[in-house]
């Protein structure tokens, strides 16, 4: 039949499927499954499928699973599983499509269902869900003789490590038997990734690295931020590693516990890239445009990207880039997956730092590479009252006309092109800073006053 009496707009989050266990309920994620099966093609096709730990997303991913075998859609079930697990996986099994449930950064009771396409491009919701599209699809259920099968794969996280431990020929790693420290984020990251650093000679120290009993908070936080930066201190590591609960993005820490920023991360990872080459291409968001001298100066040409869902990974294709990356932590490898691979990036990143002969410590490692301006930033720190979890979540949230993005650490608002305030958690939680970026000095103390001023605003709204 013809459906067009479904409106799935309440769902719909950053362009991205998106709601609590109540508000996804399994009815609806089974119409959910049954329309994306119908949509890829129904008994012809193939998906992966993949969650969290947590309760709801399980729930919520079986009942996605029926709506898809009941169309004759074949599932490979991978269970509990990273994105770049399904990455991996959705390329072995030739799959049509892949899913990923997981919690939403910022908004613990919220899951968010990330659809990709065969070449692992993420889809975003308006494309397959919007009232439009639902209206367009036909739900033909399948003849029970017909009924598709889900196929358990349980090896599917020891199929990811094999391939990456080969790919990527880090045999300088085991040399170094560097210390690092990980921030599961009670995701499955835990069961991939420390056996991946172990193998690489490398001393692992993990946290929230086990399975959630109920539905904890969505981490990175200010005080999960804040306790992996005293362990590294005290572990005497000489990396940290802060994931989100999907296992796609990252935030790096030196050995003294703090923040690197994502442009020395970029400009280490370009230069490893760029070994053998004369010249390059890369993508990146707009708001990475401090960059842009260097990147002139190294050969590399830059194409900028929106921050919707699956628009970088669109663009690197299109593009045929050999690097894309923005500030929400995403570090796309096309030759390793079209979405982003913190895994590989991290790999990459030791490597680079194992082969330098001039710094002992990743602190001056990353020093060496900061090529951006300081003129073009100004800085304030400021002392909340309120609880800087909620804080950062309401700014995240907050109705603005202005483009908001999350970038573990913080939110960064997007003022204007090429300016933009980033509001972020520090080593102390209740101490946040407000750093802005624009190349007048007029528009940097305007867009300080406006930031300081809404933060001073909220701040008292929520003490």
């Amino acid at each position: 039949m013809t459906i067009n009496n479904f409106d799935f707009s309440d769902l719909v989050r950053k362009n991205r499927l998106a709601g609590s266990a109540s508000e996804l309920s399994p009815e609806r994620a089974a119409t959910l499954g049954a329309l994306l099966g119908s949509y890829l093609g129904g008994e012809e096709a193939v998906v992966v499928s993949a969650r969290d730990f947590r309760k709801d997303t399980r729930m919520i991913s079986r009942a996605f699973n029926a709506g898809l075998i009941s169309v004759g859609t074949t599932v490979f079930e991978l269970h509990a599983c990273s994105l770049p697990v399904v990455q991996f996986s959705l390329r072995r099994f030739s799959a049509h499509a892949g899913i990923h449930l997981a919690a939403a950064h910022r908004t613990s009771d919220k899951i968010n269902v990330r659809i990709f396409d065969q070449t692992g491009i993420e889809i975003p919701f308006q494309d397959i869900f919007s009232k439009n599209k639902v209206s367009q699809i036909k739900i033909i259920r399948s003849q029970p003789q017909k009924i598709a099968d889900i196929l358990s794969v349980k090896q599917a996280n020891d199929l990811y490590r094999a391939a990456i431990s080969s790919a990527l020929g880090t045999e300088i790693l085991k040399q170094q038997n560097y210390s690092v420290v990980i921030d599961c984020a009670f995701g499955p990251v835990a069961e991939v990734f420390p056996n991946i650093l172990a193998e690489q000679g490398c001393n692992v120290h993990t946290l929230n690295s086990f399975r959630p009993v109920g539905i904890p908070e969505s981490l990175p936080s200010p005080i999960s931020l804040s306790i992996l930066s005293r362990t590294i201190v005290a572990a005497n590591a000489d990396l940290g590693i802060g994931f989100d609960p999907s296992g796609s993005r990252a935030i790096y820490l030196d050995e003294h516990g703090r923040i690197i920023d994502p442009c020395i991360i970029i400009k280490i990872l370009l230069e490893n890239k760029m070994i053998g080459r004369q010249k390059g291409k890369v993508v990146l968001s707009h708001t990475l445009w401090p960059l842009e001298d260097w990147l002139k100066e190294s050969n590399i040409e830059v194409i900028y990207s929106g921050e919707f869902p699956g628009e970088l990974s669109k663009t690197l294709q299109f593009h045929r880039a050999m690097f894309g990356a923005n500030e929400q932590g995403n570090y796309i490898h096309p030759t390793i997956s079209n979405e982003s691979e913190p895994f590989v990036s991290t790999l990459l990143l030791l490597s680079s730092f194992a082969r330098d002969e001039k710094h002992k410590y990743i602190s001056t490692f990353a020093e060496a590479h900061d090529i951006c301006e300081k003129e073009i930033f100004e800085e304030k720190s400021y002392s909340l009252v309120a609880d800087p979890k909620l804080f950062l979540k309401k700014i995240y949230e907050m109705e603005s006309q202005k483009v908001i993005i999350n970038t573990l650490n913080g939110v960064k608002i997007i003022h204007d092109d090429r300016q933009w305030s980033h509001v972020f958690s520090t080593i102390i939680p209740s101490r946040i800073s407000i750093k802005v970026c624009a190349e007048n000095s007029e528009d940097r103390e305007r867009m300080m006053d406006e930031t300081y001023q809404m933060v001073e605003t909220l701040d008292g709204e929520l003490s």
